[in-house]
């Protein structure tokens, strides 16, 4: 079942990336974390640049990315920069 159209802020391009790592429902979108996700961009050829990030959470709150606040961005900031 592919019920990640479902979530606020996945559009087609969120899908398809999500899809290409593996990702093909919210449970499994639940089932990960930002390190996997961010390694399976990145061997699928995509970047992953914030706006990903900050989608994914805004979007399992069932909030706009444009929600988000400035703590909650520096939060995934630092998650992410941690996994480098």
């Amino acid at each position: 079942m592919n019920d990640l159209d479902e979530i606020k802020n996945f559009g087609p391009y969120m899908v398809k990336i999500m899809n290409l790592i593996g990702i093909h429902s919210r449970k499994d979108l639940m089932a990960s974390d930002y390190k996997t996700i961010k390694n399976e961009l990145v061997k699928v050829g995509i970047t992953p640049h914030l706006n990903i990030f900050y989608s994914i959470e805004m979007g399992l709150q069932g909030k706009s990315w444009h929600e988000i606040s400035s703590d909650e961005k520096n939060e995934i900031r630092k998650i992410l920069d941690n996994l480098k």
